[in-house]
């Protein structure tokens, strides 16, 4: 009996175990010492069982010798039985190890990674139109500007023929300036007033002399200086350019001639823009007309400046001429030079029998009358 129990004690933990490894799904780790103390469990019943058989040969051999003894035999059961369960502990607490196998603990297998996605591209977009510019309006022409209103006729400004201040003479600049500089004259007066400046910059005009006393009774030379006015252009195809002289009268002898005199001479040469222009004719003014040297004799040409006289022949008025004669240079000042003012007076100012032979309305045809080719 004490062994059938000690069987069923073992069934029931092999059975616990059993059931608790088979309900739990984690894993458990079995003490190894319990496993050896089950494992011995079963080797000390068959132990136990043997011995409890020699146990009841014995007593039945007590019993059949000491059929009386039935305490006796009461009280050895008892120690045997004690012995036996002494025994039975010592065995089930020192047990022999028994390799039982260990359930092995279930690899969790490593969670299969995702597989990772290529990002998806952002999808291009679409290239943008290049904007259609406005259409560029056209420019709003500057308004054009009023005309400037007619300043009306000149009112001549006459200030004394010796307090009119000549224009200084400019730093030439253009093709037409420098040849009218490389080619200005050389003025010699044999009888009658000098060169005196006509007009300063303010417009102011000289007002002359009475035809009085002798032909150069004050008019012998301004205090300021004196001025040859000039200006040029084409005349068909060659470049002619005319120089002017003022004087304050013109008066062969007392009581004859006029107050004002102009004359001027005009030097016509092939090209201003070559190298070395040469002179081809020569016009000095002479009354209404001229004289015409084509070309110039050597001796009244001085380099590339020509030589004129201004003389009177009794009781004829004054005139140029050409001359071997050298003469005088004065300060040159071109039309395009002048103030306004002073291109207004030269326009506007009446000059008794006298003319302003280079202003706009008389500067053509007296080129046209003095063309020397014929």
């Amino acid at each position: 009996m004490k062994t059938s129990m000690m069987l069923f004690v073992a069934l029931a933990a092999v059975a616990a175990v059993q059931a608790e490894s088979s309900t739990n799904t984690t894993v458990k780790y079995i003490d190894y010492t319990s496993l050896k103390k089950f494992t011995r469990a079963r080797s000390a019943k068959q132990s136990s069982t043997a011995g409890s058989h020699e146990q009841q040969q014995q007593q039945q051999q007590q019993e059949s010798s000491t059929a009386g003894s039935h305490e006796q035999q009461q009280q050895q059961q008892q120690e045997s039985s004690m012995t036996g369960s002494q025994e039975q502990q010592e065995e089930i607490e020192t047990p022999v190890p028994t390799h039982v196998p260990i359930p092995t603990r279930p690899q969790t297998e490593a969670p299969t990674p995702a597989p990772t996605l290529a990002p998806t591209p952002a999808p291009t977009p679409a290239p943008t139109p290049a904007p259609t510019p406005a259409p560029t309006p056209a420019p709003t022409p500057a308004p054009t500007p009023a005309p400037t209103p007619d300043p009306g006729p000149w009112e001549a400004k006459w200030i004394d023929h010796d307090q009119v201040k000549p224009f200084a003479q400019p730093e030439p600049v253009t093709i037409s300036e420098k040849a009218a500089v490389k080619f200005k004259p050389q003025l010699h007066v044999t009888n009658g007033c000098h060169p005196y400046p006509a007009v300063n910059e303010a417009g102011e005009t000289g007002a002359g002399l009475k035809t009085k006393g002798a032909p150069s009774a004050k008019c012998k030379g301004s205090g300021w200086g004196s001025q040859v006015y000039g200006r040029s252009t084409w005349v068909q195809g060659v470049w002619a350019i005319m120089y002017s002289w003022y004087f304050p009268k013109d008066s062969p002898s007392s009581g004859l001639g006029h107050r004002h005199d102009w004359e001027h001479v005009i030097v016509w040469i092939d090209n201003p823009s070559v190298e070395n222009p040469k002179i081809l004719a020569v016009t000095p003014s002479a009354h209404d007309g001229y004289s015409k040297e084509v070309p110039p004799k050597a001796d009244c040409v001085d380099g590339t400046s020509v030589k004129v006289n201004y003389e009177s022949q009794w009781p004829v008025n004054h005139a140029l001429g050409s001359t071997s004669k050298g003469g005088d240079f004065q300060d040159l000042i071109m039309w395009d030079q002048l103030s306004e003012n002073a291109r207004r007076a030269m326009n506007g100012v009446g000059w008794g029998k006298a003319n302003t032979p280079f202003n706009d309305g008389n500067f053509k045809p007296k080129l046209e009358k003095a063309w020397p080719f014929k």
